[in-house]
């Protein structure tokens, strides 16, 4: 029922897309769905929930093996992935433009968006404290570049597939280009 959601959230954006077409799509009748979902606020909201189950598991990759180039390009990469879904892919272009709006969605989101961005931090500072990352750096601004660069994939991949593995090694060139310690350049 959430993919047939996501499906016509992606193909007509939260605000064009009915109950109807949903219920279409799941190949259920409007009861059955009004059964577990009372609106359409509430399908965004389970979409919501399962986003940040999603963004845990991805920040908890975060934290495991590897060097911090190698980790924040695995979790980019993977990230990637799960939006080139061809059916659902532009729902992240969507939210990301809901999230800009003054709207239950968008301020849900944000605050998945705030949640996301301290564990990351979190990740970044004691990447600095071990000497992976340059001590000079400002990490707030570091993220909010590299977080630039993952949504920026995200749409322009919406609109100009690239094999993903074709993409990884520059994505892993800019991580490094950003984080390294001076000396490392």
């Amino acid at each position: 029922m959430l993919k047939a959601a996501r499906t016509c959230f992606a193909r007509a954006g939260f605000h064009g897309a009915s109950m109807q077409q949903i219920c279409a799509e799941a190949k259920m009748s409007p009861g059955a769905l009004y059964r577990y979902f009372p609106s359409k606020d509430a399908i965004v909201e389970a979409i919501a929930e399962e986003e940040r189950v999603n963004a845990v598991e991805c920040m908890a990759a975060l934290t495991g093996e590897g060097s911090i180039v190698d980790r924040i390009t695995r979790v980019g990469m993977d990230y990637l992935s799960q939006t080139m879904d061809p059916d659902t892919g532009g729902l992240m272009v969507e939210i990301c433009s809901e999230s800009l709006r003054n709207t239950a969605v968008g301020h849900r989101f944000r605050e998945l968006e705030r949640e996301m961005r301290t564990a990351f931090l979190d990740v970044l500072r004691r990447a600095q404290a071990a000497g992976e990352v340059d001590p000079a750096l400002d990490l707030e601004v570091a993220l909010t570049v590299m977080s630039a660069v993952g949504d920026g994939l995200v749409m322009r991949l919406q609109m100009e597939p690239v094999d993903l593995d074709r993409i990884e090694p520059y994505l892993r060139r800019v991580v490094a280009g950003l984080l390294a310690p001076a000396a490392a350049r």
